[in-house]
């Protein structure tokens, strides 16, 4: 897959994710921390809105918007008039930024995927959503520390118990690839050590690296 063809796919998986925030927004959670399980309709006045799904959908709003125009920069080597405020604007602009990406040097491409990719995994984690894995701090055996991660050599490391993928939690981090870190645990065959098998190859044991 190209990069055009994934961030095509992004802003494809960021569309539903949209919908499903925008629903919630004018929901008051009782407690954000869980969730919203004793949640009520606000009438009239958007305020007090919905305490997770607001802030990342207004950050899409705006950041789809600054997206595009410095997309749009690169390509055409002018900004273009800004979009309006509705909802209709916003997926127009996530269009406009699948095909902007087809023209822009690669590392304005993978910029951008970075910037979906951590909006859509910010959606994911809206607890009233709950597509995503509850993620928790990667464990060592007693009395080791846990493998720091292998790009920005922080202990920033958090694994997803359901399916077993590990990420970094540096947003900052890129892989040698320059895409948010992503590995599988997976076990040595010659001695059952656990081993983290990363997306651009690389794959570390615990207090090793190979």
């Amino acid at each position: 897959m190209t990069l055009a063809e994934e961030i095509s796919a992004l802003v494809t998986e960021l569309g539903p994710l949209l919908d499903q925030l925008r629903v919630l927004l004018p929901e008051q959670v009782a407690d954000a921390a869980r969730g919203s399980m004793q949640h009520h309709k606000v009438t009239g006045s958007p305020a007090p809105w919905h305490a997770e799904a607001g802030p990342i959908l207004m950050d899409i709003h705006e950041g789809a918007r600054r997206l595009e125009a410095s997309l749009r920069r690169e390509v055409a080597g002018q900004l273009g008039e800004r979009r309006g405020g509705s909802d209709a604007n916003t997926v127009a602009a996530l269009a406009s930024i699948a095909r902007l990406v087809h023209a822009v040097p690669e590392d304005g491409a993978r910029r951008t995927a970075r910037i979906l990719s951590g909006w859509i995994r910010r959606a994911e984690e809206v607890r009233d959503i709950g597509e995503a894995e509850r993620w928790e701090p990667l464990r060592a055996p007693a009395g080791q520390l846990p493998p720091a991660c292998p790009y920005c050599r922080t202990f920033s490391l958090r694994v997803g118990r359901r399916e077993g993928r590990v990420r970094c939690a540096n947003r900052r981090c890129v892989d040698g690839d320059g895409r948010p870190p992503a590995a599988v645990i997976d076990k040595n065959r010659l001695n059952g050590d656990a081993m983290l098998v990363w997306a651009d190859g690389r794959v570390i044991y615990y207090g090793a690296e190979s």
